[in-house]
């Protein structure tokens, strides 16, 4: 069996359907229905039951799957170390980055293109932090930005920076007005102080939602939702608006609403935000991915 097949395999086993991994694979379902019914006739036993919905692995499958796996990264771990070894400065890389890394990545690609022109860069956005942590050990992508605290022990990573959240309030907020009028250089507020006002909040599925849950219940109160999003941009824009109040970053917040919040500082620590550069322990890095966490912790 070919490693074109072992992978045809994977995507079905991951994707649960025949019609997404023939479309992630750029091949006619037809022909992925023909190369997985070629492997199972080659190891004598189905890999999928295709009696459920979505489909499943049986238990043949779910062993072939890890070994195919297993085969796969070790193929591209092999294609890594050779490009290392002739020096080749063409190999593949893959990022991936959230709303996190707006602030770096940018710059950072800029400067690795201008380093190594001919490299086979893939670049992917993703709004959820738990998205990509999830596709970094699946070994979609090489590296991710994440913020600490990782979920897999399998992660390592090198800190790019160190944050600090705020509490964002509309401009017109009594508390935002109190600030203006004391010339506050750095306004601080309780969340105490804050239990009638309506949060705009991530959504449950994003991976700093526990956080601010565990900072609301250590305030003492259950807050009043009045939107959950996926970024900082919306939820920036309507408070901006002048509704609700929600945790922000100060260089997410866009120039033209900048004069309609205020920013105040919570004493809370679970609001310091560590914003790393992870990948996988047990993969090699290329001389390339090297460079490019190089050049990120550099800006």
């Amino acid at each position: 069996m070919s490693l074109k097949q072992m992978e045809c395999v994977v995507a079905v086993a991951k994707l649960r359907s025949f019609t997404k991994a023939a479309a992630k694979l750029k091949v006619a379902q037809p022909s992925l229905s023909q190369s997985i019914q070629a492997v199972e006739k080659q190891v004598g036993v189905p890999l999928f039951d295709r009696s459920t919905f979505p489909i499943t692995l049986t238990h043949a499958g779910e062993v072939y799957v890890a070994k195919a796996n297993a085969i796969i990264e070790l193929y591209k771990d092999l294609n890594t170390q050779m490009c290392d070894v002739i020096g080749s400065d063409k190999g593949p890389l893959r990022l991936g980055f959230s709303q996190t890394g707006y602030q770096f990545i940018p710059t950072a690609l800029a400067k690795f293109c201008k380093r190594f022109p001919c490299a086979d860069l893939r670049v992917v956005q993703v709004f959820s932090t738990l998205k990509l942590e999830k596709m970094l050990s699946e070994g979609d992508i090489d590296i991710a930005t994440l913020v600490l605290p990782l979920s897999s022990p399998e992660i390592d990573y090198k800190i790019i920076k160190e944050n600090q959240a705020f509490l964002a309030l509309p401009i017109t907020h009594p508390l935002s007005q109190k600030a203006i009028r004391e010339a506050q250089d750095s306004p601080s507020v309780s969340l105490e102080e804050l239990k009638e006002e309506r949060f705009i909040l991530p959504k449950s599925t994003q991976r700093s939602r526990p956080i601010f849950d565990e900072i609301f219940r250590k305030a003492g109160f259950e807050p009043k939702i009045f939107c959950e999003t996926e970024t900082f941009d919306i939820a920036n824009a309507i408070v901006a608006s002048g509704v609700g109040a929600c945790f922000t970053l100060p260089q997410f917040i866009k120039e033209d609403k900048q004069d309609k919040v205020v920013l105040f500082h919570v004493d809370e620590p679970l609001l310091a935000r560590t914003v790393v550069l992870a990948y996988r322990k047990d993969k090699h890095l290329s001389k390339m991915a090297c460079e490019f966490l190089t050049i990120a912790r550099s800006l």
